[in-house]
């Protein structure tokens, strides 16, 4: 187009807007359907129109002209901006940033003009987005403060925002519609910080940051329900590792309540077509893995639960379980300085929180609650995964199920009833195990072999130390029960371990760092294991004691190798030492016993 001083306000509004219309349909549109050959193929097409609007309005400012000078600011902005996100997207970093730059530099003395607002913001969130891009979140968090600081700044002014569209359309009052764009944008912002403070470790401030971005979401009806349950409920992960209990149980319950709320608006639209067949299969898909975050929840509760009640007796008096106790630097003003505001008034979750309990654990019947609702959502979640389907899920979810009965026999203090719920977990692996082709999940299976090998010992001390608590002279039942639970134990140990070796039969001659400690564990497991088969015979006691010494002396060749497992496992490589040192005489004095 050839600018000219004659050109009206309506003629360059009008070409201003049909140009940026093409603009937004080539990269809202077009862009979904570019050929893979030519990926960029739309962008590039929209670049070519924003460059071509750039020059005239630029050739326009140094013209007299009837447009507010505002007005073209704005406008020029926006082309900017669009250039800006076009060339971040075509992966053009330099040339995004000198052009989102330039918008800066252009828009900034008017920076609480309604006209260029949100466009401003929209700038500084595309200049964060670009240094995160590049590594650099420090960098990153200066321009998204910025436009966070810009929108609180411009509220205070109580002016209404004059976004792009609204002024290039030449509409007479503002309306909710232009509100949403700016309280959009600026959602945007604290999403985008929330990223930020998670690359710089600030893992709380993050956490608190996507918790204000999906309630500002409910607020405003800005979401997809799917999406915002998956996203509250991997979030009340983070808070339930932290013992914030009552916001993961509150994050949980919301994410079910946007389900169900979804769902019953799906049904209604209940037919065979292949749009309304996928939305289906991705909600149960969603449904399912909230699912497992509940359960996730019920093993948190029953770990933290445990691991206070084992420590010392002062830790009892610390039965925090809001994050009430944790202090942040609140500089921003996000949450008033206290984490407990992290919930969402805009909805009723009670539907689901008066299900479960937020309090540590005391008792049996406080375990066994949690226990039977970890196993109901548990049993939800297989509903969908499938072995013969989603084989890794659904491993995973059986390994789930095994340590919840783990922790609910913990706080059972009868021995059989403890014994027979570690039965329950072997019953249930070993199911698994045989399904499983190690060749495919070898992970998986090495994980299981080690587990099992774990509650064949839980129960071997139980037995032993009901054996301990008689002066009853043992049944010869008993006594092979014993030796069954110890051969079992040891057998899987050795399954794992076997999996580590290479086909000479050999360890490697420096483990993984993940496997230093499991196979250091079951080589001392099965040293401990063998010594405590019960044989009458010399030459079976021989045998015993020779496997026991054995496995010590795998766990200090081990650690004498290798200074990462020394280090690691110091204790472990102690008592494997001395017991190198004390069972060659053992072994000397059965051999001479053969013998007389």
């Amino acid at each position: 187009m050839i600018v000219t001083s004659e050109m009206t306000a309506k003629e360059i509004i009008n070409d201003f807007k049909e140009n940026y219309a093409k603009v937004r349909k080539l990269l809202d549109e077009d862009s979904k359907n570019d050929p893979e050959n030519e990926p960029y193929y739309s962008k590039y097409k929209a670049k070519e129109i924003l460059s071509n609007m750039c020059d005239t309005l630029k050739k326009m400012m140094t013209k007299e002209s009837n447009v507010c000078s505002i007005k073209l600011d704005a406008m020029l902005g926006a082309v900017l901006l669009n250039i800006g996100v076009v060339d971040m997207e075509t992966e053009e970093l330099p040339s995004s940033e000198r052009v989102l730059t330039e918008a800066l530099e252009l828009l900034t003395p008017n920076s609480t003009k309604p006209e260029v607002v949100i466009t401003l913001i929209n700038i500084y969130n595309n200049l964060g987005i670009l240094w995160s891009n590049r590594d650099e979140p420090g960098k990153a968090k200066v321009f998204l403060n910025s436009a966070k600081e810009l929108y609180e700044t411009f509220k205070c002014t109580l002016q209404m925002p004059l976004p792009i569209e609204h002024l290039i359309n030449n509409v007479g009052e503002t309306d909710a519609g232009d509100f949403m764009l700016l309280e959009k944008a600026h959602t945007l912002t604290l999403y985008y910080l929330a990223q930020v403070y998670g690359s710089l470790k600030e893992n709380l401030k993050s956490a608190i940051y996507c918790h204000v971005t999906l309630r500002r979401q409910l607020q405003y009806s800005d979401y997809e329900p799917i999406d915002w349950a998956l996203n509250s409920a991997t979030l009340s992960q983070f808070f339930a590792e932290q013992n914030g209990f009552y916001q993961s149980r509150h994050h949980l319950a919301a994410a079910s309540t946007v389900l169900d709320n979804y769902e019953e608006k799906l049904m209604s639209l209940e037919s065979n077509e292949d749009a309304f067949l996928a939305k289906l299969e991705t909600f149960k898909h969603r449904s399912a893995d909230v699912a497992r975050c509940w359960a996730k929840y019920c093993l948190l509760v029953m770990t933290a639960s445990k691991a206070r009640l084992m420590s010392d007796s002062e830790r009892l008096m610390d039965a925090i379980t809001d994050m009430s106790n944790l202090n942040i630097e609140d500089h921003e003003n996000i949450c008033g300085g206290d984490v407990k505001n992290l919930v969402f008034p805009d909805i009723d979750v009670s539907k689901y929180e008066n299900k479960i309990g937020d309090k540590f654990l005391l008792t049996y019947q406080d375990a066994r609650e949690v226990f039977l609702s970890c196993q109901n959502w548990l049993n939800k979640a297989k509903e969908y995964y499938k072995l013969d389907s989603l084989a890794s899920d659904y491993i995973e979810l059986i390994q789930d199920s095994s340590q919840s009965y783990s922790y609910l026999a913990f706080f059972e203090e009868d021995d059989e009833r403890r014994a027979k719920m570690h039965k329950r977990r072997i019953d249930m692996l070993e199911e698994l195990v045989k399904e499983i082709n190690p060749t495919y999940y070898l992970q998986y299976c090495r994980q299981l072999w080690f587990e099992l090998g774990e509650v064949y010992s839980d129960i071997l001390n139980i037995k032993l130390e009901k054996l301990n608590k008689t002066k009853e002279k043992p049944t010869p039942h008993a006594l092979k029960k014993i030796n069954m639970l110890c051969e079992k134990s040891i057998e899987n140990y050795d399954h794992f371990l076997n999996s580590v070796k290479d086909k000479n039969g050999m360890m490697p001659t420096k483990l993984d760092f993940d496997l230093i400690r499991p196979v250091i564990s079951a080589y001392a497991f099965i040293g401990r294991n063998s010594m405590k088969r019960i044989a009458v015979d010399k030459s079976v006691q021989l045998i015993h004691v020779k496997k026991s010494y054995d496995s010590y002396q795998a766990v200090v060749d081990i650690c004498t190798n290798d200074k990462d497992a020394a280090a690691m496992m110091q204790e472990e490589y102690s008592l494997c030492q001395e017991m190198v040192n004390i069972l060659p005489i053992k072994i000397k004095r059965l051999e001479m016993e053969q013998l007389a």
